[in-house]
Parts: structure tokens; sequence; C-alpha cells
């Protein structure tokens, strides 16, 4: 730490009455405090946490289906890319859940290490959130961010039982993985919009113009 830094924070101890450095045990009280014992209000639905993440999706302009397994997947890609008139060639991300994908024959399938060629890109998600339709997707070399924002058509793979009611479980979830923290956490609801001009709703204006969900029942 620098002699400037020590200083400045010295003194704002000093106004705080503070005479020594918090320890990370004093850090980790202060925020247990903050947050408070109670559970936060969130909201409630009656329907199934897997039916409300779909209906979120739909609310949200992003399409969805489900398959039975991982392997049927890429008949739903294909599906798909002709109901959108999108091609048939696919950029799909490295994570080794894709190798388990029986991709159709006429789909030209290439494995990307970013977004910037694709035109239709595959990705994985680590979760999904009931509460608002949400994909959480993390960053890495699995998983490049870029083709997440960059292709028009963002295809995302999703495990069902990995969708879960509200964005707390998810947090709780991910601390418990290795390497948490990502170096980057998206959440994706829907397709990029915009309203700018004159408040009309335009589709794909700083991301993909369309947004598609693969729920997999048997997740590798």
């Amino acid at each position: 730490m620098s002699d400037a830094r020590t200083r400045i924070l010295g003194k704002v101890r000093a106004a705080m009455g503070r005479e020594t450095t918090p320890t990370p045990a004093d850090v980790q009280a202060a925020r247990a405090g903050a947050l408070g014992k109670g559970t936060p209000q969130r909201p409630v639905w009656e329907e199934s946490d897997l039916a409300r993440f779909c209906r979120c999706i739909d609310d949200a302009a992003g399409t969805w289906v489900t398959v039975p397994t991982l392997a049927e997947a890429g008949t739903a890609v294909a599906d798909y890319l002709a109901e959108r008139e999108a091609g048939t060639t696919v950029h799909r991300a490295p994570d080794p859940r894709l190798d388990h994908v029986a991709w159709p024959g006429h789909l030209a399938v290439e494995r990307a290490t970013d977004g910037r060629k694709a035109l239709a890109a595959v990705s994985c998600a680590v979760a999904g959130v009931a509460e608002t339709g949400s994909l959480a997707l993390v960053s890495g070399p699995d998983n490049p961010a870029t083709l997440a924002f960059l292709p028009d058509y963002h295809i995302v793979v999703l495990g069902t039982a990995d969708v879960v009611p509200w964005f707390e479980d998810l947090w709780a979830r991910m601390r418990e993985q290795e390497g948490f923290p990502p170096r980057s956490f998206n959440f994706i609801t829907g397709p990029s919009r915009t309203a700018d001009v004159e408040q009309t709703l335009q589709l794909g204006a700083h991301g993909p113009r369309s947004l598609h969900v693969i729920l997999v029942e048997n997740m590798p």
C-alpha cells in the first residue's frame, strides 16, 4: 500500500474513531450486520419454478424448447435456425458438454473462441432464475462472453435442474463452485432491445436480435 493511501485511510479511521485496520473477521461481521438476518421480501408464485422461468422468457420476447437429453439439442438448434431462416452454420462454445450434442449432418458446426464471425451461436448457461426468466452466464474459455453478445441469434443450453427460484439462490449456489467469482458474470433476459427512437421497441439494437433457450431435462 502506498504512503499516500496509508495516510488517507488513517485519516478516515481517525474520523470514525478507529485506531487499527479492520481484520477480515471485522469486515465479514460488518457485512453480515448490513445484510441483516431476516429473509428478504421476494416475489412468490403458485406455478413451478420451471413454468415461471419459461413464462418470463416468453414475456421478455425470448423463445424456448424442452428436450429430453443433450444429444437432442442438435435437432432443436437446426429447427430453430430453419424457422428463423438463419442459415445452416452455427458457432458453438468450446464447453465440453456440447460435445455430447448430436449435430445434424446438414449443419456446419464450428468451435468458436469468440463471436465476431458468428451469425448464430450456441453457449451454455450455469443457471436460470425463475424470478425474472434470466440466464446466468460466466465468462471463460469454455463459454466466451462475446458469443452471447455479438451474434444475431443466441442459443443457450440449460439444464432444467439448474433453474433456481430467486437471485439469492443463484449466488448461494455459485459461491460453492470452484473458481468463484469468475472474471465476468452476465445476466441475460430476452434478446437485446431499445426504445430510444420514438419509443418504438427495436430488437437487436445492442446485441442478439433473438434469444432461444434449449432446456435439457437430463443435463450431464
